[in-house]
């Protein structure tokens, strides 16, 4: 009986050992699994606090006041020459701002509603200039399902117009936008002097900040890049919603 007796608390002693080995072990997993959690959410709220300063930096970097002061006055010289001309680009003006300041406050808006800022983006630039073919700008594809970031091609264009050489040339700037299922594929080049070379940090949003905001929203999902040569600068920007 002894021996049994003895055999049974040995029983009872290595289950107990099992149980609660066992129980450490969940315990354990429990502990790394929240670790796990915890840390994930740290670098989602710095990720989400990083893309906040960037978009900021990048709203703040569309209220140009150049570009503003410029189109007023080439509105203002309009007035006289034609009312209704310069009407319908005060309306383009007046649409851009409202995109700006409210467009921009949502995580993503419809790729329409920027295609719609980036033409009329374009054709207050065109004011200065009487070249009807100085910037070439092709929509291809089903754009009207897709969702976009908000201003998040923009930068690019408004860098070719800053940096671009004469506008007197026929296809200064081309812009191509094309959308092949759930691949949005862009794609802005400009010509320049060989003389004055682009320096894109000097000026507006410079292409780290933009690469870097990509980067935040697309990760592994996007490709981007960026050639200078034969006068030309060019960028082709690759987007995958899936």
């Amino acid at each position: 009986m002894m021996f049994k007796g003895g055999y049974s608390s040995y029983i009872e002693e290595t289950v107990s050992i099992a149980l609660i080995g066992f129980a450490a072990g969940i315990m354990s997993i429990i502990i790394k699994g929240f670790i796990t959690w915890y840390d994930e959410i740290k670098v989602k709220e710095e990720l989400n606090f990083k893309n906040h300063q960037i978009e900021l930096a990048l709203v703040k970097s569309q209220l140009d006041p150049h570009f503003l002061f410029n189109t007023i006055n080439n509105i203002d010289v309009l007035i006289l020459k034609s009312p209704e001309l310069a009407s319908e680009y005060l309306n383009k003006l007046s649409d851009i701002l409202r995109f700006m300041l409210f467009e921009t406050k949502t995580e993503k808006i419809a790729l329409s509603k920027e295609i719609a800022y980036i033409e009329k983006y374009i054709a207050l630039q065109k004011i200065r200039t009487s070249n009807a073919h100085f910037v070439n700008f092709t929509v291809n594809g089903a754009t009207s399902n897709q969702k976009i970031p908000s201003m998040l091609i923009i930068p690019f264009i408004e860098n070719a117009f800053k940096h671009v050489s004469n506008k007197k040339t026929e296809n200064a700037i081309i812009i191509s936008l094309l959308v092949e299922g759930k691949t949005i594929v862009f794609e802005c080049e400009n010509k320049y002097n060989e003389n004055g070379k682009p320096t894109l940090e000097s000026n507006g949003l410079g292409n780290e900040l933009i690469a870097k905001r990509i980067e935040l929203l697309y990760p592994k999902k996007h490709t981007l890049a960026i050639t200078n040569q034969k006068n030309t600068y060019k960028v082709k920007l690759v987007l995958s919603n899936d």
